[in-house]
């Protein structure tokens, strides 16, 4: 769906970089992500925050570990981390997490360019993650091919898109919750008919009665839980309407995880900055990195949600896609 208003100067950023994940153990965190995904067993010597850990996967991406007492992973929400994977692949992963006694669930899909294959499972720590079907069916064999997209949640979804798309103007590649059938489909779903993956649909409860029936009769209600997709340059960012409270970082935080990071080119960052800036939004950057780093530079800021976001310059010869 192309939005009208995203057709001015839009943010010009993607594919995603990395993905800043929280963790409690470190070491079980990097065996399971080297055993069942194809990262790196070893971390990169020259990633540039100290206290994150950045593996490598086969793509050139990187996804990041964040040691953390207590992991901030919401697996009961719509938040998770998506890969795509061809089809031998999937098959290979699905294998060796069956082995492994790991759980794995199967669901129907509002995103169309989700809805061909997908598996979702946890890591150790409760992220959820999901494996979307690659175009390609050859792609990536042996591992994931590339990461596929990232999800978030929010408090209030009118304050995200003002944010996403109003003011940095990236368009909106698919909505749910917007039009009839998704409203169809949440009676399916709460008929038992389709099952759907958690943070997608929700029980709304009526104040009044229905006119003509019985006191309290038919008060919960399923409804489509709204979700918003935007597409960047070969990245989506899924937008998913919290069912709880979170506490928030504080609103002068901009940088922290668990954390979301595009590609831009350097100019963009400057750019970024600004428009941050005008809108009253809490940044910090961009910063420079050293030489050796696989990342030039990054613009740490939040959205008015408390999600975490990171606008990086991969460093010229480094970026590994």
């Amino acid at each position: 769906m192309n939005d009208p208003r995203a057709q001015r100067s839009g943010l010009r950023a993607g594919p995603i970089s990395h993905l800043v994940v929280e963790t409690a153990d470190a070491a079980r965190a990097r065996e399971f992500y080297a055993a069942f995904l194809g990262a790196a067993s070893e971390p990169d010597p020259a990633w540039p925050v100290s206290d994150e850990i950045a593996l490598h996967l086969p793509s050139g991406q990187r996804l990041v570990l964040r040691p953390a007492a207590t992991p901030r992973t919401l697996p009961d929400a719509g938040v998770h981390q998506a890969y795509r994977a061809g089809s031998a692949a999937i098959a290979r992963i699905t294998e060796a997490l069956c082995g492994a006694g790991i759980t794995l669930a199967r669901y129907r899909e509002d995103r169309p360019e989700e809805a061909a294959d997908n598996r979702y499972f946890a890591d150790p720590d409760g992220n959820r993650i999901q494996l979307v079907a690659a175009a390609n069916g050859a792609a990536g064999s042996t591992g994931i091919a590339a990461i596929d997209h990232a999800a978030v949640e929010a408090s209030d979804m009118e304050w995200q898109e003002a944010f996403y798309v109003d003011r940095l103007g990236l368009p909106v590649a698919h909505r749910v919750g917007w039009n009839t059938a998704d409203y169809v489909r949440a009676r399916a779903w709460a008929e038992g008919k389709e099952e759907m993956a958690p943070g997608t649909r929700r029980w709304d409860q009526r104040y009044r009665d229905i006119p003509g029936g019985k006191p309290g009769q038919d008060r919960r209600v399923a409804r489509p839980n709204p979700q918003l997709f935007l597409a960047l340059d070969g990245a989506v960012l899924g937008i998913f309407m919290a069912q709880a409270h979170h506490q928030e970082p504080p609103p002068d935080r901009a940088q922290g995880s668990p954390r979301t990071a595009f590609a831009a080119p350097r100019g963009e960052l400057d750019r970024a900055a600004r428009l941050l800036e005008g809108a009253g939004v809490a940044a910090r950057g961009p910063v420079e990195h050293p030489a050796a780093s696989p990342i030039a530079a990054s613009l740490y800021f939040r959205d008015p949600c408390g999600n975490f976001l990171e606008l990086t310059s991969p460093a010229q010869g480094r970026t590994g896609r």
